[in-house]
């Protein structure tokens, strides 16, 4: 099944509207294969849409509230769709082993995505985390022993 470059961009922007800023964690499924590969960086990978989601599940409302990813552009190659992308929220939980800060902050990211099939078969995240951390006054991360 071949997809539209623009069905594949509101795919992709359909999961950011229900599911990363509308909270509907029970679209995922809309969204996902069940064989789905989402890959975080410091954030993890999962495998599968029951690991995923309950990743999901867990950090929901959990170190940022009023969270909101704000699509910048969308590339599209085949089957991949690239999502330039600012996120913004409050630090109002913990974070990378840091407490709360409750300030604000805004950072850009990069999202690829592999469509399959009418849904999204794997994502690839990279944010600009330091941006964020330096926004919120976070200069030094505590260290495990």
């Amino acid at each position: 099944m071949s997809t539209s470059k623009q069905d594949s961009i509101g795919l992709v922007q359909g999961f950011f509207d229900e599911v990363v800023n509308g909270g509907d964690l029970s679209a995922l499924e809309r969204y996902w294969t069940e064989d789905m590969v989402w890959r975080g960086g410091s954030l993890g990978e999962y495998h599968g849409l029951a690991d995923y989601k309950k990743f999901a599940e867990a950090n929901a409302g959990g170190a940022f509230t009023g969270m909101h990813l704000e699509p910048q552009r969308f590339l599209v190659d085949g089957d991949t769709v690239v999502a330039l992308f600012t996120n913004s929220g409050t630090h109002t939980g913990p974070f990378m082993g840091m407490p709360a800060t409750d300030k604000a902050a805004k950072w850009n990211g990069v999202g690829i995505y592999r469509i399959h099939e009418g849904k999204i078969a794997e994502g690839t995240f990279v944010e600009d985390i330091l941006a964020m951390l330096l926004q919120l006054g976070i200069t030094s991360l505590p260290t495990s022993s």
